[in-house]
């Protein structure tokens, strides 16, 4: 993977909270891999290939927001890795601590590049309530000729920093040859 693919999205976004959504009328649900609850604190790590749909959609006011989740790569075509969160500790001057590294390995179970650390939610307010948010940042990749095919490995590994709670969430994709030009 080039340096260029693994970029990590920074996005500065004043956004709207919705409700978390490893909860179902206010009772935790069991955790997935990719979706995790420690107390207060929850969190869910997800790709998107409409990144831009899903920035749109969380600044517009309400409780639910539709986007578009994929578990799938083309090569050349870019989707971001995002995590959504509920529950950070706030800390002596009221704001969070919730950092991130993301680490990618491929179908060889080799490193896919270097991992990247991840301010998810620094310096800012928690969510009020059980409302979710989107993380500040997030990972954005490209599958790029030479890189392999198939099912690749993404951990989220998030360290609440006032809490000192740590947690990782695990999702895959699958990494598909772009569609031949006719």
């Amino acid at each position: 993977m080039k340096a260029r693919t693994a970029v990590l999205s920074i996005l500065l976004l004043c956004s709207p909270a919705a409700i978390a959504q490893w909860r179902e009328k206010g009772k935790v649900v069991p955790d997935t891999p990719s979706a995790k609850s420690d107390g207060e604190f929850g969190a869910m790590f997800e790709f998107t290939d409409r990144p831009d749909e899903l920035y749109k959609a969380w600044e517009k006011p309400g409780p639910d927001v539709q986007w578009s989740r994929t578990s799938k790569a083309v090569r050349g075509v870019p989707i971001v890795g995002v995590v959504f969160f509920t529950g950070c500790a706030p800390n002596a001057t009221g704001n969070c601590e919730l950092v991130g590294r993301f680490i990618l390995t491929t179908p060889s179970g080799k490193p896919w590049g270097q991992p990247i650390d991840a301010d998810i939610w620094v310096d800012l307010p928690p969510p009020t309530g059980s409302a979710l948010q989107l993380s500040h940042q997030h990972l954005g990749l490209v599958i790029d000729p030479g890189d392999e095919l198939g099912t690749y490995s993404a951990r989220a590994e998030l360290t609440d920093r006032v809490a000192k709670k740590k947690m990782v969430l695990e999702q895959q994709f699958t990494a598909v040859e772009a569609p031949t030009k006719k």
